[in-house]
């Protein structure tokens, strides 16, 4: 196996990269746990640098046997760690845009958006799957949905556990354990106080063929979806038991397309699948979403949402 890793100015990349020359597999991983793989405008760079240098070795036309990449026949995408895919946009950054004129922050959403969704921009000529190992929220839903394949395991629960005590009953304690399912993907935008972005529209659409009612169901409550229920939409390809690695079974499903089709017939497959859909729709809607969210960002009652207590918004002619 070969590894290698993007450039960064940071000790530890937040884009890293390995190989696997003998089953012709590759794997990005974002990696910032501790953010729970946060997407920022520098892991956006790297994203970005790594697909740029992935396309021109996979369209390369030279012999050279040193390359490890230009004989790779799918991609798995993934986030670092086993807690999320990604939490999506970083909200710290995000908060900052607040100082910034619409016309900025237009600019800026736009060169974020392209960043990771250069995947399909680029147009990799070949497959990538998404590894859901974890919730992917917001802007990670979208570079989920972004992806020519998924993957997430079933209904996942995080457990708490209340203890009541019954004085009458000789302090007897009796204990109580509440689930609470985790998402596999989540769109809380409007909760947070900003319309959609990143494409999702053109992507839960167009891409993943939804219905114009179903797309403002998700989008418009700001649902989060179970495995169960992005599965029976059509928006998971496959479920595997909560107990299972997802990233192995994205492997092995990369490792099918590697071993047993032919990757000529994949690669023209792929490309004609995503121009088939994408053609110039992608560009129009990250341009509406870039413009939409911007006009958000100026509002003193942007991130609302992110508090406990219930969200309070100003009225729609307010600032």
């Amino acid at each position: 196996m070969s590894t290698s890793t993007s450039t960064s100015t940071s000790t530890t990349p937040l884009v890293s990269w390995s190989v696997d020359e003998s089953k012709k597999i590759g794997t990005i991983t974002l990696n910032s746990p501790k953010t729970l793989n946060a997407l920022t405008i520098e892991m956006g760079k790297e994203f970005e640098t790594l697909i740029t240098k992935l396309q021109d070795d996979l369209t390369s036309t030279s012999d050279d046997d040193n390359n490890p990449n230009k004989d790779i026949s799918a991609i798995v995408l993934c986030g670092s760690g086993d807690k999320a895919f990604s939490s999506g946009g970083d909200m710290q950054w995000l908060r900052g845009l607040k100082n910034n004129s619409v016309h900025a922050n237009v600019d800026i959403m736009m060169n974020f958006y392209n960043s990771f969704l250069c995947i399909r921009t680029k147009n990799l000529p070949v497959p990538i799957i998404a590894a859901i190992q974890g919730p992917a929220m917001g802007a990670g839903a979208c570079l989920a949905l972004a992806c020519d394949l998924r993957i997430a395991s079933d209904t996942d629960t995080d457990a708490d556990t209340d203890t009541d005590t019954d004085a009458d009953a000789d302090a007897d304690s009796s204990t109580r354990t509440r689930t609470r399912t985790r998402p596999v993907l989540g769109f809380p935008f409007t909760k947070l106080g900003i319309p959609s972005g990143m494409g999702s529209i053109h992507l839960l659409q167009n891409v993943n063929k939804l219905s114009q009612s179903q797309v403002s169901e998700i989008l418009l409550l700001g649902k989060s979806l179970s495995g169960e229920e992005a599965y029976k939409l059509g928006l998971i390809n496959k479920l595997v038991p909560h107990t299972q690695n997802v990233k192995d079974e994205a492997y092995n499903m990369a490792l099918d397309i590697s071993t047993n089709h032919h990757p000529v017939a994949i690669r023209s497959m792929i490309r004609s699948i995503r121009l088939n859909v994408d053609e110039n729709k992608l560009i129009d809607s990250l341009y509406k979403d870039a413009h939409a969210q911007a006009m958000c960002y100026a509002r003193n009652d942007w991130g609302e949402g992110l508090h406990k207590a219930p969200p309070h918004f100003d009225n729609y002619h307010s600032k």
